[in-house]
Order: structure tokens, then sequence, then C-alpha cells
């Protein structure tokens, strides 16, 4: 994404449109958060498009007259005075704040005040639990997150949630409704209800990242701004006395193991590599450290999921090879993740880690128990797994038949795309065994 320093009202035009749309992401959110927190809710929509025509205006006037120095004051002061000069001039805005007891100029001193960089922060901590309120459904909490914090447009989560954008688009709207008409406010969960409240804030900043880290659906396997954003959300949680707890801790660890990886999950066609194949001098070794430091600092008397996963993680960064990887920690950190939550995910992966430690049978069997207690008939990775174990075995024929299984249920374009290498790879190998 494109840095900003002061210093760059000289940016040619043609830079503009990027800055700006650096910009919507990472402002609007802050935006959003501070004119929500004074008006509330029930002015969201108003709110939204306030904001989105101050980052219009900015597109024709910078590329006019240059980038000012401080763009984000900018994009706050024109949004915050088109809002509030749409708001006079409705009455039962005026009727509400008389009744409130409260002036123009004490929500104008607020709105200002809310605007400074530390409670920015604040208010962005606020909107996230606002966000994802037990009055929503999951899928309702992950949309208006990625909307509302992340800056992402309804068709860009249609494509991250697999569903069609008019679905997506209802789906938002009714949830601004019920925290409209139940009058949140942006206001931290009570004490009482703080852990559960935190717990899905946590879930959905992992799924959150999941979803940038390994697309389910588009053209690029790796959405690093979806990444970017969840971890930078994290952070903030990280960074509060209250709320950060050791959960969220391992939450970031885990996020910065995985990004560590970024540079080499991808290659040079934009295809997928798999952690075999990774050119491991690409892995970031102050992020692998940084990860360090927060799971250190994540110690707990009952570690979560996160901590296992984050663990994981760390195993296969350490590494300097796939061979050197400590597979029997590998295969003993999954056995407690099952304890916690026995999903198919972590057996597929348990299987796989497994069968590298040298017990294929085994791994076969995790498989078969994968088949038997989770609806997984149609699930790609099932096949790409045991595939995989199929390699390992030296059974080239049996792979080739799982990866055609595999293939043909996905239609995702970068799964294919690694399935077909795969094949293309094993049958070449079958032709020269066979001419031998």
């Amino acid at each position: 994404m494109t840095k900003l320093s002061d210093d760059q009202s000289d940016v040619r035009p043609v830079e503009t449109d990027q800055l700006v749309e650096h910009f919507f992401r990472h402002q609007s959110a802050n935006l959003i958060s501070v004119l929500t927190r004074a008006f509330g809710f029930g002015k969201l929509d108003l709110i939204e498009d306030m904001v989105q025509s101050a980052m219009l205006t900015a597109m024709n006037s910078w590329k006019k007259n240059g980038i000012p120095d401080n763009p984000a004051a900018w994009i706050h002061r024109v949004a915050r005075n088109r809002l509030l000069d749409v708001l006079r001039r409705e009455k039962i805005h005026q009727t509400a704040l008389s009744h409130a007891g409260v002036s123009d100029e004490l929500t104008d001193t607020l709105v200002d005040q809310w605007l400074e960089d530390d409670e920015i922060a604040d208010s962005l901590l606020r909107m996230m639990f606002a966000c994802c309120h037990p009055l929503l459904d999951r899928i309702s909490q992950i949309a208006l997150t990625l909307k509302i914090l992340c800056g992402f447009s309804i068709d860009e989560i249609a494509r991250g949630l697999l569903m069609n954008a008019e679905s997506v688009k209802k789906r938002i709207q009714r949830a601004k409704q019920k925290l409209s008409s139940a009058a949140v406010s942006l206001e931290f969960p009570p004490a009482a209800d703080q852990a559960e409240r935190l717990d899905a804030v946590n879930d959905v900043l992992y799924l959150l990242f999941n979803e940038g880290y390994s697309t389910s659906k588009g053209v690029h396997p790796i959405r690093d701004d979806v990444c970017e954003e969840a971890a930078r959300l994290c952070h903030l949680l990280c960074q509060h006395p209250r709320l950060s707890t050791p959960k969220t801790k391992a939450l970031m660890a885990l996020m910065l193991f995985h990004a560590s990886r970024f540079e080499s999950r991808i290659d040079e066609h934009g295809g997928v590599v798999l952690l075999s194949d990774q050119d491991r001098s690409k892995w970031d070794q102050n992020l692998i450290r940084i990860a360090e430091i927060w799971l250190a600092r994540s110690k707990d008397q009952q570690p979560s999921r996160f901590h296992f996963e984050a663990a994981i993680a760390q195993q296969h960064c350490k590494a300097p090879d796939l061979e050197s990887t400590q597979w029997d920690i590998i295969v003993k950190l999954y056995d407690r993740l099952l304890e916690l939550n026995d999903s198919a995910i972590y057996r597929l992966n348990r299987a796989i880690a497994i069968a590298i430690h040298g017990d294929l049978a085994k791994a076969f069997a995790e498989i078969d128990i994968v088949k038997s207690k989770f609806n997984s008939a149609n699930y790609p990775l099932v096949d790409c797994v045991s595939a995989a174990i199929h390699e390992l075995d030296g059974n080239p024929q049996a792979a080739i038949d799982d990866y055609l299984r595999a293939l043909s249920r996905t239609t995702v374009k970068h799964e294919r795309q690694l399935i077909e290498r795969k094949l293309s790879r094993l049958q070449q190998q079958t032709t020269e065994t066979t001419l031998d």
C-alpha cells in the first residue's frame, strides 16, 4: 500500500487515486467510528455517505491542487463539516439535541476531540465491539466489520463470504437496523459481558485474517489488505490496558507468524506455493521475532486454540527446512487443539504432520475419521490431503485419482491451478517410470 509522509504535496496526479484508496481503507474507519460515536447508529448510512463524499472531493481537489500537507486532517475536516451541515438542517436531529441538553457547539467540540489520534483508536475499538454485538449472527458481524472497519465494498465482501452482492447488502442493512433499533451505543460492554463480546471480536478478526491468508474465492490467493486490516484491529486490542488478554495476544502472534511467510507463498505467476516448496530465505525474520514476543506475552493457565495454532506456526517458522521441522511436537499441539475443538481442518492438518513424521497408516486412518465424522464428502481438501499422503507412500496413481477428485470439487481458480500443477508433475513422473 502507498505509504504517506507529510512531504508528499508534490505527488504526481497519477498517484492520487492510489493515495485516496489508501486513505479510504485506513481513514474511513476512523471517521465513521468517531462520527457514529457522536451521532449514533441511526445516522450510520448518512455518515458513510458523507465520508465517501469526502473521499471523492479529495480525489478531485488533490488532482487539481496537489495533496495537502496533512491529508488525514483535510479529509476529517471535509467529512465532519458536511455531516454537521446536513444534520443542522434536520429538525429531528435538532430536537434530539435540545432534549439531550447538548448544543451544536458541544457536539462540534466532541467530534474534534475524538478525531485526535489517541481518541481515534478508542473509537475504533468501540466500533469493533458494536459490529460484533450479540444481536447479530456471526456472518453479519463479519460483513459489518469488513464494511465499516476495513472499508471493503459490497462486491468484495460478497466474494469473500461466497454470497451474492444483493444478499450481503441486505444482511448489512438489517444489521445496521438492528443496532439502530436497539439504540446500541459505541460504549465498551459492561464487565459481565466483556469476555463473551471479546471472544466474538477475536473470532471475527481470526476469520478475517484467514480469509485474506487463503481466499475462498476470487483471482488472488492472498488478500494482504484483508490480513493487514485484521492485524491492525487486533493490535489495537492488544494495546488496550483493559481489553488486551492472553488470547488476543496469541491471536496477534499467530497473524504475524503467518504474515512473515507472505512473500514466499506466491510464485512469479501469482500461483500458491505450498510450505514444502517455499523459499525460506524470503521469510521475514523481523516479523517472526515480533510474533515470538507476542506469543511469550500471551502465556496463560488455560491456553486457547490461538495459542496452539501460534505455537504450530512458530515451529514451522523456526525450522530451516521441512525435514528439520519437529513434527512430533506439531502432532502433540494438534492433539491439544482437537481437545478444544474437534474440527475437520485440524484433523486433516494433523494427518499430514503424522504422515511426514512417518506413520502413514495412522495418517490414512485420520482421513477415514474425517470422512465418517464430518460432512466432508465434497470437501476438496480431504482429497488433496489424501493425495499428499499417497505421494509420501510412493503411490502416484492413487494420488492422481485423489487430485482428479479434488479438481472436480473446487471452482476456486488458484486452488484449481495448484491441483493442476500437482497432477501435471505426477502424470509426468508416472509416464517416465513407465518408459523406464
